[in-house]
């Protein structure tokens, strides 16, 4: 029995025993009956101790389409992340809360320094924006994550921009940390999850030095490609039928989540109009807001 909470969120019940009530006249296609359930909290507790399968959550609404967005100079929150999530919203790219919607296209570039000290850039996906900050995955690194600083750039809108809409770019930069991977399996595209999945799988049980620079594992020619593709489509399944471990999941994922100290955004006009937000406390509750010239 599933009650509906929100676009996200469901509550679901497991009765142990229940009882349907029909009405006088009987049963009928399409009607409506009282159902008494009786519920024994602590056996739904025991079977979840002893379940050791993944459950893959509700999913949010899924994306239908981008939406004509115009930013409203004069009404910007004074929290960055409250704001890029207002504008993600109005777009049709998240929930009210900021979770990336089902579908929906939400990349970003962001910019790491690894451990062989070069410059890297790639395109990431955001799982969830909020006032906590910027959330998405990766597949796991060998070390540990801490305290480690990254740089990100998104862009949103066409430039030129048409009549009533704008075109925005966001920055930040920041210090990333590891949260649960719990907290992205609703919205995590099952595709690049397979594929993390995937890689992760061979690389455990067939262990090969990845290439020294990229830290990328490489495919033994079209058969092996087409192998691989199998692999996938093969997880992409159990992961809908929930028959993927919970723990295997863990070890393969990695879920960051950036705390800008400062972010940036500039909004397409007659000039680019540029404003700066600097923190000014730990918890992101607190920012200064200033305007900068375009360039």
């Amino acid at each position: 029995l599933v009650s509906k909470v929100s676009d996200r969120a469901s509550i679901l019940v497991i009765p142990i025993r229940a009882k349907i009530q029909p009405s006088p006249q009987g049963f009928r296609a399409g009607g409506a009956y009282p159902v008494h359930c009786f519920f024994r909290p602590k056996a739904y507790v025991e079977f979840l101790r002893r379940k050791r399968t993944f459950f893959l959550p509700p999913m949010s609404r899924k994306f239908a389409a981008l939406k004509p967005f115009q930013t409203d100079l004069r009404k910007l929150l004074p929290n960055p992340l409250l704001e890029l999530q207002r504008a993600s919203h109005s777009r049709g790219i998240c929930d009210s809360d900021g979770y990336r919607l089902v579908g929906a296209p939400w990349g970003f570039q962001l910019a790491e320094l690894p451990s062989y000290n070069r410059p890297a850039v790639r395109t990431i996906g955001f799982q969830r924006v909020s006032e906590l900050g910027l959330d998405y995955l990766l597949l796991k690194k060998k070390e540990i994550l801490r305290d480690e600083w990254v740089a990100m750039s998104y862009t949103e809108g066409i430039y030129p921009s048409p009549p009533g809409e704008t075109c925005e770019q966001w920055r930040a930069e920041g210090v990333v940390s590891e949260i649960a991977v719990e907290s992205v399996l609703g919205t995590a595209p099952l595709g690049s999850f397979a594929q993390i999945l995937a890689v992760a799988r061979r690389r455990r049980e067939a262990p090969a030095p990845p290439e020294a620079i990229t830290q990328r594992s490489p495919l033994r020619g079209g058969r092996d490609r087409e192998s691989f593709v199998e692999e996938v489509a093969s997880l992409k399944t159990e992961l809908e039928d929930g028959h993927v471990n919970i723990a295997e999941i863990r070890e393969a994922v990695q879920v960051c989540r950036l705390m800008p100290s400062r972010m940036e955004l500039m909004v397409s006009g007659s000039i680019w109009e540029r404003f700066e937000y600097v923190r000014l406390d730990e918890k992101g509750s607190e920012w200064d807001l200033r305007r900068l010239m375009p360039y």
